[in-house]
């Protein structure tokens, strides 16, 4: 069974570090319905013409705000899915082209998963293959109760819209594509056939959305080795911009292990040095979405690539720098951080420099 999940924090809800593209989604979906753009985001700080400005930035918690409103304004059922329909990877900028330009669609995917934090998220999201089963889990980070219309809505949005990406993965969706949810069968049932075109099976134990397997071996036409590894790197920067953007204990935590690279301060160091306890940080750190690893893992990867890159020394230096026991380790952390290994992740560096 290979499984793959979100390995990197996708920072503070209240982080402005994402473009208005969701939110502008919303209220020009909702004004088809008759809703007022200024009303829908009321209380988000945004203008309408905030929204047409490419240099805005809005966080995840403006865009549930937005949709909370629209709820309270009276929003038809089937809002959120006619917002995912019109969800195209062109929309999504960097992280959509990288998909684009990944060799197959499971390499699309997987790198979806893994760089989510770059695109609004409202949940945590996992992959894994199983049975000849791909499955994407989908869990709350918002902490909504299940039977909250907003947990309904923002999920209703979710399948649409991984509906609607998968259309430009494929063409057309595969066949025995099959949607879980937590919460009951909801009255407006039927919209779930109409849009999202196969099965769901309502009050299940996750969230889940699953097809067959093998339709991942499909190659990507638009595939180019060297423009992939280019964007990528690019996400890259994009999304360590975002975790350092995003404040709260989180980015503490990155920057007090980022100025002192191999020399990594463990749990209680590290809370003695916020004047904290390891309890209280781990803590709130769950509450921000991560972990004291999963930030560990980040600031490694991050200088792992930037020595690759940009200078000379060799693995096993790299790997002395980090704060591994030896090359080994290293060679296998890295290839689970950047699904290559370091030797070549440097080839491809260099080729897309050349």
């Amino acid at each position: 069974m290979t499984v793959m999940t979100t390995d990197r924090t996708d920072g503070s809800i209240d982080a402005r570090v994402h473009a208005p593209h969701k939110i502008a989604l919303l209220v020009r979906t909702g004004h088809e319905e008759g809703l007022d753009a200024n009303a829908l985001l009321a209380g988000t700080e945004l203008e309408p013409a905030d929204l047409e400005n490419a240099d805005t930035r809005t966080s995840t918690r403006q865009f549930v705000l937005a949709c909370r409103n629209a709820l309270a304004l009276g929003a038809s059922p089937a809002l959120p899915f006619r917002m995912g329909a019109q969800v195209r990877l062109s929309s999504y900028g960097l992280y959509g082209y990288a998909m684009l330009t990944s060799a197959t669609v499971r390499d699309a995917f997987r790198f979806s998963v893994r760089y989510h934090g770059l695109t609004t998220p409202t949940w945590r999201m996992s992959m894994q293959e199983a049975d000849g089963e791909a499955i994407w889990t989908f869990r709350d980070r918002l902490g909504l109760d299940v039977d909250d219309a907003l947990y309904r809505f923002l999920y209703e949005l979710q399948l649409s819209a991984h509906k609607s990406l998968a259309k430009d993965l494929w063409g057309e969706p595969p066949p025995r594509t099959l949607s879980h949810t937590r919460y009951r069968r909801p009255p407006h049932a039927e919209l779930y056939n109409e849009w999202l075109g196969h099965d769901v099976a309502f009050g299940q134990a996750e969230n889940q959305y699953r097809l067959d397997a093998a339709a991942l071996d499909a190659p990507m036409p638009l595939h180019h080795p060297l423009t992939a590894a280019m964007v990528r790197d690019m996400c890259d920067r994009l999304l360590e911009e975002a975790h350092t953007a995003s404040g709260g204990l989180a980015r503490h935590v990155y920057e007090t292990l980022a100025a002192q690279p191999g020399r990594y301060r463990d749990m209680t160091e590290l809370s003695r040095a916020l004047n904290t306890s390891p309890r209280t940080l781990r803590r709130h750190l769950r509450a921000e979405g991560t972990s004291y690893q999963r930030i560990l893992d980040d600031v490694r990867c991050n200088l792992a690539k930037h020595y690759l890159q940009d200078t000379r020394m060799t693995t096993e230096d790299i790997a002395t720098a980090l704060g591994f026991s030896d090359s080994a380790n290293f060679r296998h952390a890295f290839r689970k951080w950047a699904n290559h290994s370091p030797s070549a992740f440097r080839r491809k560096a260099t080729q897309a420099l050349a």
